[in-house]
């Protein structure tokens, strides 16, 4: 017969999210290396515009019965997006099923309505994942922030991914003494392991990562670089697009200035990315509202600055202007040009000590120190 070591929580923890990208798939596992007893329940194994793979390996995962529903999301930025809201309404069943002594949901929806009617029932305790910043939030419906009221008052402990999320979370009577910090962290299996210094060459070659959708900002983003590359003729521009979306086929077909040139590779896995990673130099990231934006974090591990959007919480958190980036507005038009600029003025001794810069900001913000994040709000519910 085996015993639990005496830094372990034997106490069975629930974590309950609608799927499981790989990021918080590795801080959940490093969770597990301390609470044994930890089990996953899923809304969906993963949601149509996904591409992740398997990323279950060493957690105890079960997908529940759900039903999804997609409704758009529209945003006072100027961008309308489909969202997939799911009701796992097996939720109190399978709760009752595993008795946990912690219930870990994640968002202010319909699953941590259930968790916190169960933990009320059975007197366990309820934390909360919340993800999302000031300015994802704006424009959020009254009854909707009834519903959230009511739920941080029922939880005993709940997180934030970062300063806006706080400040937007201190709005709510009652929750100050409850935050526990719990940051996302780029996957420590997917990590960049190329050297930090870049050829001269690639010093100025730009990088976009992610969806090709409206609230990415990718069309606005591409009509500046437009701009810019038609008043500065005698400056060559290199944009690799990573990614897949709905404007894929609109970006495609865009004219281009003879000096701008854009590469549309699609989706790549992250061993691609990485690949690619080590012959860019900047990543350019023009998102209109993002909640945090995880590619600003491995960007910075790859040793690349970021030019980022001031609508991402990811930016305004880990940019230091002139230190590992630069921070600019996608709704002004002549905003990324005024960064473009700073850029194209450095040396390339310079963006070395940039490079630097932005690997040592996230060097701690990694898969483990999260997990230790959640074990201690946990250790602190029992």
């Amino acid at each position: 017969m085996t015993t639990a070591s005496p830094s372990t929580i034997a106490q069975p923890v629930v974590v309950l999210t609608h799927y499981l990208p790989p990021y918080m798939a590795r801080v959940l596992f490093h969770v597990r290396e301390q609470v044994p007893g930890l089990k996953v329940l899923l809304s969906i194994d993963q949601e149509p515009n996904r591409h992740f793979g398997d990323t279950w390996q060493g957690l105890d995962v079960s997908v529940q019965k759900s039903l999804m529903l997609r409704r758009p999301w529209k945003h006072s930025a100027g961008f309308q997006e489909d969202l997939y809201v799911h009701f796992p309404y097996d939720t109190y069943t399978q709760l009752r099923r595993l008795d946990p002594q912690i219930v870990f949901s994640y968002e202010l929806g319909f699953r941590s309505l259930v968790s916190a009617l169960y933990c009320k029932r059975y007197r366990r305790k309820l934390a909360l994942c919340v993800c999302v910043s000031e300015h994802t939030e704006q424009g959020r419906g009254a009854s909707r922030g009834r519903l959230r009221r009511w739920l941080l008052k029922q939880a005993d402990a709940v997180t934030f991914n970062g300063p806006s999320c706080r400040d937007y979370l201190e709005r709510f009577p009652g929750v100050q003494h409850k935050l526990f910090h719990f940051p996302y962290a780029a996957s420590d299996l997917c990590r960049y392991e190329g050297p930090v210094e870049r050829d001269a060459r690639d010093d100025f070659t730009l990088v976009c990562i992610g969806q090709l959708t409206a609230r990415k900002g990718v069309l606005e983003m591409l009509e500046s670089l437009c701009t810019y590359a038609t008043t500065r003729s005698n400056q060559t521009i290199k944009l690799e697009l990573i990614g897949t979306g709905p404007l894929q086929e609109q970006i495609r077909q865009k004219q281009l200035p003879s000096n701008l040139t854009v590469n549309l590779h699609g989706h790549l896995d992250y061993n691609e990315i990485n690949s690619r990673l080590s012959r860019c130099g900047v990543l350019i990231f023009p998102t209109k509202a993002d909640e945090w934006g995880l590619v600003v974090n491995e960007a910075m591990q790859a040793g690349i600055p970021v030019i980022g959007s001031c609508y991402a919480q990811a930016c305004t958190t880990l940019i230091n202007p002139g230190t590992n980036g630069w921070i600019y507005d996608p709704l002004i038009a002549s905003s990324l040009s005024q960064q473009l600029d700073k850029l194209l003025s450095m040396q390339h001794d310079a963006l070395t000590e940039m490079r630097h810069a932005a690997q040592s900001t996230v060097k701690s913000i990694t898969s483990q120190a999260s997990a230790g994040n959640a074990i201690a709000m946990f250790r602190s519910l029992l």
